[in-house]
């Protein structure tokens, strides 16, 4: 991934848990998903919000060098950075979470999207209590099938052991690792996701694009090379698991 520039990097140093959040002219659901999330944290502060967009997304570059993204997380005692990188589009989606991890030493990295609200009051102890680097940890969210993953948060060990965090759809690939050997736990803390397919909000110019780039997406994962490399992260997460 070619990254034109880190616009912004606040008092960035090793975080108890960082959010992943690749966005697109979505400045307002993203305010309002970020303020969830920091409202309903109960520590703030071990909180760090990390955010790419595209180079040619003009809405998303003025709205992240406004005091009004600053004052949104600085206050509270969480940290930011964002990420101004060349667009690759929804294919590449999983370049953007794996670029944005590389980028912060943390402990934990929540897989975040830009329609995702917080509904749980606390969740970030809740990750705290189940701070166990061998698991998945699964929250209940609505729009998707029963005992499936939308919005994985994976350990430090996780990056650490692969280099990155997944193929793209990340949340389909951290699942299929993880639920083959069992090495997830799905925790009680709660997530709306405003998605147009489940609540019909959100029928806008990203939305889109993304769908019709969706059906190629879900014919490249099932080729025998995926399949392949799948099945060598398998291996590998299950001998760490042994070995820790």
């Amino acid at each position: 991934m070619n990254i034109a520039g880190v616009k912004h990097a606040i008092n960035v140093s090793k975080h108890f848990i960082t959010i992943l959040l690749p966005t697109r002219k979505r400045t307002q659901m993203v305010q309002k998903s970020v303020a969830g999330l920091l409202d309903l944290a109960s520590d703030a502060k071990s909180i760090h919000i990390a955010v790419a967009y595209d180079h040619d997304d003009e809405e998303s570059a003025k709205y992240f060098a406004s005091h009004s993204w600053y004052n949104l997380v600085e206050p509270t005692g969480a940290t930011q950075s964002v990420h101004e990188i060349e667009r690759l589009g929804w294919m590449d989606l999983h370049e953007y979470y794996n670029q944005l991890a590389r980028s912060i030493d943390s402990d934990w990295y929540f897989i975040w999207n830009d329609d995702a609200f917080m509904r749980s009051q606390s969740w970030d102890k809740e990750i705290k209590n189940n701070n166990d680097p061998k698991l998945m940890l699964s929250m209940e969210s609505n729009g998707k099938r029963p005992e499936s993953t939308l919005f994985p948060c994976v350990s430090r060990l996780w990056l650490d052991t692969f280099g990155m965090i997944g193929y793209n759809p990340v949340d389909q690939w951290i699942q299929d690792i993880t639920y083959e050997i069992l090495a997830y736990k799905r925790i009680t803390s709660t997530i709306f996701h405003d998605h147009f397919k489940t609540t019909g909000n959100n029928n806008d110019e990203t939305y889109r694009s993304t769908s019709r780039q969706k059906k190629f997406t879900k014919r490249a994962y099932k080729t025998p090379e995926v399949s392949e490399i799948k099945a060598e992260w398998i291996k590998r997460w299950k001998a760490v698991i042994d070995a820790n």
